[in-house]
């Protein structure tokens, strides 16, 4: 018992426990950190001091605990900081909102003053539901700050523990009346897809806080964004079987002065950048299309209701109800003698800039053969239809065509179909672990029902086994309908 007790004491030492760790550019402190996993819940506590945190009175800083792994990561409750003017703000705020709804994930779970006269620490406890793919993550530290005073919001991230201990688990007894017979009726789902696939590729070139292109000539401009569009088409065309069919911009622009102005400013210079991107022949003799929208209103508006701008509320109902050509802008000029309108100036209009894209390609299926090679080659590139034409390719059991299926299981890890034919894999070497992982999230499709069943006789629940081969047979699978006449023979 003693002997246990010291095992226990360091399993927690060399898991859960780091005395002092550094965090956003060393100016956190995280310290008596504990992550443990009991009763289904993964609980951590920890201690945060900020002694160090240089933070001015009028900004905020957003604490966010995040568990991460490939492919899922999980938000912990929020911790915000205000320096004391930003703190008033908050608690402004506070009472002109009570009563209005606020998205709960908007809400932190600790609201803290950056009182230089007092303690500057404080104690993080939390527990959530427990799920396998968390035995895989790491614990991150992500670090917001307010992007207030017109500087952009930086966000830093800071790694603060490695593994989270993964609980001891009850081992599936395998039913001793399993033959190898059912192990081949596992089955392999198919993916449809077409020949030729049409898929578009967006993405958007910001003029504030990257570089800040805002500051540039429009020669120097157009070749930032023909540099960057570039880069995005080269990498879309270096993936095999992609053919790039067109291009569209929009670029989007703030009021500056007279609005019939600005529309044919922003006329002439989408003309000028289409013929910049023509001459220096971006994508050929492909089609171009460039648009511009000379003040992105819609945007401000999105932007003003999610701010902490003074009289919000008051600047939305003048964007709202104010045509753009009856005094719009002039009206928020005069609000509160500017005061609005120089936060929407400085703050607001900046973000709006920018120019979004949309490249345009259709994407033909590769030969096997070639898929083999690349396969072979150790090329993840392929896409999920080609890893099915490959694994399919190799004689069934093979070692390649079960590599093949795992492969794209992990590759893929959103896909039903993916996920199903690597636990049929799974299934026919018996290993039950892995084939749980892959079927348990998708155990309600009608595709997954006849490996569940493979995997419940194999977990030796016979009567879970039937219902679901049951299911899987009226469905039209053929392994299904013959797993069940083998049971009746067995009753």
């Amino acid at each position: 018992m003693k002997k246990d007790a010291i095992a226990l004491l360091l399993l927690l030492l060399v898991c859960g426990m780091v005395h002092s760790q550094s965090a956003y550019k060393g100016q956190l402190q995280i310290t008596n950190k504990v992550l443990s996993v009991s009763s289904g819940k993964l609980h951590l506590s920890m201690g945060i001091s900020y002694e160090d945190l240089k933070l001015p009175s009028d900004e905020s800083l957003t604490l966010t605990p995040v568990l991460q792994s490939s492919g899922q990561s999980l938000e912990l409750p929020s911790i915000l900081i205000n320096g004391p003017l930003k703190q008033k703000v908050y608690n402004r705020n506070r009472v002109l909102s009570k009563g209005k709804d606020t998205p709960r994930n908007k809400i932190p779970s600790v609201v803290v003053k950056d009182d230089p006269h007092s303690a500057r620490h404080f104690s993080y406890k939390v527990q959530v539901p427990y799920s396998d793919w968390m035995k895989d993550a790491v614990l991150v530290l992500r670090t917001q700050e307010c992007g207030c005073n017109g500087r952009p919001a930086l966000t830093v991230e800071d790694k603060i523990s490695d593994m989270i201990p993964a609980p001891k688990t009850r081992l599936f007894s395998m039913g001793s009346d399993v033959d190898d017979r059912y192990l081949s009726l596992a089955n392999i789902v198919c993916l449809i897809q077409k020949e030729d696939t049409f898929s578009v590729n967006r993405g958007t070139i910001p003029f504030y806080g990257n570089g800040n292109l805002a500051t540039l000539s429009d020669e120097k401009l157009d070749y930032e964004i023909y540099f960057r569009l570039r880069e995005a088409i080269r990498s879309l065309q270096s993936r095999n079987g992609v053919t790039v069919t067109e291009l569209s911009i929009t670029g989007y622009g703030a009021p500056q002065g007279n609005y019939r102005k600005n529309e044919k400013t922003a006329s002439l210079r989408a003309l000028a950048l289409k013929d910049y991107l023509r001459e220096n022949y971006l994508i050929g003799n492909l089609p171009i299309r460039v648009n511009w929208v000379a003040e992105d209103w819609d945007s401000i508006r999105a932007l003003v209701s999610k701010s902490d701008m003074p009289l919000g509320h008051a600047v939305s109902d003048i964007i709202n109800t104010v045509d753009l050509t009856k005094g719009r802008e002039r009206m928020l000029m005069q609000l509160a003698d500017g005061t609005s309108y120089r936060y929407l100036r400085d703050r607001i209009f900046p973000q709006v800039r920018r120019i979004e894209y949309t490249i345009s390609y259709t994407e033909r299926n590769m030969d096997t053969a070639e898929g083999r090679r690349l396969f072979e080659m150790g090329s993840r590139s392929l896409k999920l239809s080609e890893f099915f034409a490959v694994a399919q390719s190799y004689p069934k059991g093979s070692n390649e065509y079960n590599d093949a299926f795992d492969l794209a299981a992990r590759l893929f890890p959103d896909s039903p179909e993916a996920a199903i034919n690597a636990a049929a894999v799974a299934l026919s070497k018996r290993d039950v672990t892995k084939a749980r992982a892959y079927l348990e999230k998708h155990s309600t499709l009608p595709a997954a029902y006849n490996n569940m069943g493979i995997l419940y006789l194999l977990e030796g629940n016979r009567d879970k086994a039937e219902v679901y081969l049951q299911m899987a047979a009226a469905t039209g699978v053929s392994q299904a309908r013959e797993a069940l006449e083998y049971l009746n023979e067995n009753k």
